[in-house]
């Protein structure tokens, strides 16, 4: 498989973990839990598991110990330092960094056309009626 085939479906990995961390409920709630949990110990612990920069890097530097230790390489620069295990250390920055950055551009991207498509006004004619309707006046009724 292609080297770049896996570093992308371990970038959409990551942002998917993250994002359901971060957002999402999960079964019987255990991600509220745990940020809940999080919170009552100390507000920089809770931004752990809430801030979509820390979360990925954090993410990335487990899997890519887990990577390392494993017979089978998965994460892009474990990969890539794979015939020279003494530099595992480089592999596991890099993949923590990689893992932050791809995370924070897609979440600020999902925000930002989440605003744009807010933003918009939806402007449906009647022609009938001869009136304009705004999605404003949709949500509304």
């Amino acid at each position: 498989m292609s080297p770049w085939l896996i570093s992308l479906c371990y970038c959409l990995a990551i942002y998917g973990a993250s994002n359901i961390i971060a957002f999402g409920s999960g079964p019987f709630r255990i991600f509220e839990r745990i940020r809940f949990w999080a919170g009552k110990i100390s507000d920089h612990f809770a931004l752990l598991f809430s801030c979509m920069m820390c979360l990925p890097t954090n993410l990335g530097l487990i899997a890519s110990i887990v990577s390392t230790l494993c017979p089978v390489k998965f994460t892009p620069f474990t990969i890539a330092f794979a015939s020279a295990p003494h530099l595992w250390w480089i592999a596991l920055v890099l993949d923590a960094a990689l893992s932050s950055g791809f995370v924070w551009v897609m979440h600020h991207m999902v925000e930002f056309f989440e605003k744009v498509i807010d933003a918009q006004e939806v402007v449906i004619e009647d022609d009938e009626n001869e009136k304009t309707i705004y999605a404003d006046d949709i949500t509304k009724k």
